[in-house]
């Protein structure tokens, strides 16, 4: 009878340490979103005051807390003539497993937008993406209050209802 009941509380365990897993992932598309538009508010920033050449930004940034968008540390620090920036970057993305598709692709964009064109260019195409990943935002937060306490709920719920079976 001992190592039934440890058996049902480790299933009511399991069940809400998951649900709590899922709950997370959820947070982490929303932490995603917000530190996506804290590397366009600096970006903007740097090429508004300055004029800043693409490989000063990106030395930049690495000076910044990026911890979800990994790609930004391994981005290049110098010009080098067998690279291409714009393939570079989109690689690194492609590389990020913890992105979500929708971010993934506004990340892309804004990547294609980097010293391709002048100032003024460069500032509208990062507005727009900033206005997309606003969007994202607003739908993975939305998603994260509306779903979140779901899926720890169901998650104890299932670890209750195995432990009552084990029972």
């Amino acid at each position: 009878m001992k190592f039934r009941i440890i058996a049902a509380v480790l299933a009511v365990i399991c069940g809400g340490l998951y649900g709590i897993n899922r709950s997370e992932k959820l947070k982490q598309n929303v932490d995603i979103c917000l530190e996506s538009e804290k590397l366009f508010r600096i970006t903007e920033t740097m090429i508004r005051s300055s004029r800043t050449d693409v490989y000063t930004i990106f030395s930049m940034l690495k000076h910044e807390s990026f911890n979800l968008l990994a790609f930004v540390n391994m981005l290049p620090d110098e010009y080098s003539a067998e690279s291409d920036l714009h393939t570079e970057w989109k690689e690194l993305i492609l590389k990020e497993a913890n992105i979500p598709g929708e971010e993934r692709s506004v990340l892309l964009d804004f990547g294609s937008v980097l010293g391709t064109c002048d100032t003024d260019g460069q500032m509208s195409g990062i507005e727009v993406c900033r206005e997309l990943m606003k969007e994202c935002y607003n739908r993975r937060s939305s998603e994260y209050h509306t779903k979140a306490k779901l899926f720890r709920s169901l998650g104890i719920l299932a670890g209750v209802m195995v432990g009552i079976i084990v029972i």
